[in-house]
């Protein structure tokens, strides 16, 4: 018997999102997957920052289920 796998939404580029970081909250936009996962929570996004700081990567990555569509 195989399994199959059901389709789901992923979180689209250009949507405005916020994370939490330390104590701290991130704001960013989505630019694309970088690995599909089995649901929308745990696959990893590309989010370029809003508000980095010198030293601080422009693009960081997180799961879906770390993003809050702002």
């Amino acid at each position: 018997m195989t399994k199959t796998q059901q389709a789901f939404a992923t979180i689209p580029a250009g949507t405005s999102v916020t994370w939490h970081y330390r104590s701290a909250i991130g704001h960013g936009t989505v630019v694309g997957v970088r690995k599909m996962g089995t649901t929308a929570d745990n696959t990893m996004y590309n989010v370029r920052q809003h508000d980095h700081h010198p030293g601080e990567p422009a693009i960081v990555h997180h799961t879906g289920k770390a993003l809050s569509k702002a």
